[in-house]
């Protein structure tokens, strides 16, 4: 049940991002060697566009791993270090620092299921053996991965 529901929202993902509407299917159809023609019928049309008028989602419920929340007089400080150490020991993985009276907290990671939030949670514990999972409402395009984004590194050359 869970794979149907990461497959529907990662579907609903990927039509965010291809911007695709009805006219954009249209044209793509219509085009090349063997085109085929859409004929629409009013009522579908209708619901179709209501559909592509609704507000688009742009959160999802997930998890992050909370690595410290601290009320004391030093939690500022001791957020800093926490933070700082977390980058030096897992640099591939995003961490955050926020306030929420009467607390800082830094939290780390953004997964989609828990099991893979658990993961992590293992991974994390052998620095910061209080990290627990924390469920929590993350940007959809957190998930999204932008292949002109990333940093292709040059291959090096044997001499």
């Amino acid at each position: 049940m869970k794979k149907l529901i990461l497959t529907i929202v990662l579907l609903g993902v990927a039509m965010l991002t291809s911007a695709q509407n009805v006219a954009a299917v249209k044209e793509r159809l219509a085009a090349g060697a063997n085109a085929v023609t859409v004929t629409e019928k009013g009522d579908v049309e209708q619901t179709v566009r209501s559909v592509e008028a609704r507000p688009k989602r742009t959160k999802v419920n997930g998890y992050t791993i909370l690595i410290l929340s601290d009320n004391s007089q030093t939690a500022r400080e001791n957020a800093n270090k926490a933070k700082q150490t977390f980058e030096e020991n897992f640099p591939d993985v995003k961490v955050e620092m926020y306030y929420q009276s009467p607390s800082f907290y830094v939290a780390a990671g953004r997964y989609l299921t828990k099991e893979e939030a658990i993961l992590e949670l293992w991974r994390f514990r052998t620095v910061f053996p209080k990290a627990i999972i924390q469920s929590r409402e993350v940007d959809i395009s957190e998930f999204i991965i932008r292949p002109e984004l990333e940093v292709v590194e040059p291959e090096l050359e044997d001499e």
